[in-house]
């Protein structure tokens, strides 16, 4: 069972993007590199699949565009082919399916990256709306291709950004009639909830999860918790050293510049967020913080540590009122202001959250002076939008 190298997993994603302009009648013309052509047959398929991003109005009309490019696996000519002793048949009979991220010039794409409802998967776990609903609209093309693998042959998964989480949503969605799925994303936003990420995760295998971003790319933060990446409290590959959050960097053309190796193990392995790792946070060390992905995800970790502490029963009072019509914040700050939770060691420690997520999104100057509803609320909606301000600078 073969693994696709970075620098075929970042070519894929790149060439991914020629699709987008695809009609359902036309053919799409792109090159591909020696390496990659050896492997897989890209004309096998007379056109890419189909899929429909945006909201409503782009459902109602139709308006589809090319999402998706198929390669067949194939024998692979060696040098020693040459002297008459074989081919390499890594890939042979597999398929890879290379997902486009986002086509900034498209409104419905953007519209489908910004939808951060909730839908269910056909295995009950929530996940993002929008990503959701372009995977449906692709789900009918998709089929022919899934059946036609062989029991023992591999389907890869791969995408960059808005492909990557689409990539994400039909590897989950094959394993289920699949023996060997492989997904390779760069720089995806999360996809779903934990219990989404735990399946997904236990589903695969860690070790067929490709996870690659960089520390300055902003697109992976969002959406914010309580959406978490998959593989669940695993490890992601981290293609550079980068830290300040710099939105361009999002680029499929720079992830190119960073993942030229044919060895994944030529990056980093690190787990950069942990839903169980007990977090709290000292007032006095707010100053410390930047706007990078260790941040976010720490501010996630501290935010988790408190809700734990404060029991069980706190989990029920945020659904209850998440489906009376709160949003999942608003919610949160409404049980952190409750004075009858409150004691010295919880105060200090929410002060502490409140302080550092005041210096991320900006207001470094203002004093955690109160723990009422109406503060918290007003501090964990100038985070959010600072971190989906970033995002939206990357995707544009």
């Amino acid at each position: 069972m073969g693994t696709l190298s970075p620098n075929m997993v970042v070519e894929l994603s790149t060439v991914a993007y020629a699709v987008q302009k695809t009609q359902k009648t036309k053919r799409f013309d792109f090159d591909v590199s020696k390496n990659l052509a050896n492997h897989f047959n890209f004309n096998s398929f007379s056109k890419p699949v189909m899929g429909t991003s945006g909201g409503f109005v782009a459902k109602a009309k139709n308006q589809q565009t090319g999402f998706a490019l198929i390669g067949q696996g194939k024998s692979e000519q060696t040098g020693f082919a040459l002297i008459g002793q074989g081919k390499s048949e890594q890939y042979k009979d597999d398929i890879v399916i290379a997902v486009r991220g986002t086509n900034f010039a498209s409104l419905n794409d953007l519209s489908t990256d910004a939808r951060a409802s909730t839908s269910s998967t056909e295995r009950g776990a929530l996940v993002h709306a929008g990503f959701n609903s372009v995977f449906e609209s692709m789900k009918k093309e998709l089929s022919p291709y899934i059946n036609l693998l062989p029991a023992n042959a591999t389907l890869h998964c791969v995408g960059h950004s808005l492909g990557g989480a689409i990539a994400t949503l039909i590897a989950d969605w094959a394993k289920q009639k699949l023996l060997n799925v492989k997904l390779y994303s760069i720089g995806a936003p999360k996809v779903g909830f934990a219990d989404f990420a735990l399946k997904h995760t236990n589903s695969l295998g860690q070790e067929n999860i490709f996870r690659c971003t960089k520390g300055c790319d902003p697109v992976p933060m969002v959406p914010v918790w309580p959406f978490v990446h998959a593989p669940y409290n695993g490890y992601e590959y981290r293609v550079d050293n980068s830290g300040f959050v710099n939105p361009i960097k999002h680029k499929v053309k720079y992830y190119m510049q960073d993942m030229k190796s044919n060895d994944w193990n030529s990056y980093q392995r690190k787990m950069s967020f942990n839903s169980h790792k007990r977090v709290t946070l000292d007032v006095r060390l707010s100053h410390q913080v930047s706007r990078d992905l260790f941040w976010m995800n720490r501010l996630s970790e501290a935010l988790l540590t408190l809700l734990r502490q404060l029991g069980h029963g706190i989990a029920s009072r945020i659904q209850s009122g998440i489906a009376n019509g709160l949003n999942f914040y608003d919610q949160i700050a409404m049980v952190l202001s409750d004075v009858t939770l409150h004691n010295a060691t919880f105060t200090g420690q929410l002060n502490g959250l409140l302080a550092h997520m005041l210096v991320f999104a900006g207001h470094a100057t203002r004093k955690v002076e109160t723990l009422s509803y109406e503060f918290i609320r007003w501090v964990f909606k100038k985070t959010i939008q600072v971190v989906n301000r970033l995002a939206r600078e990357a995707l544009n």
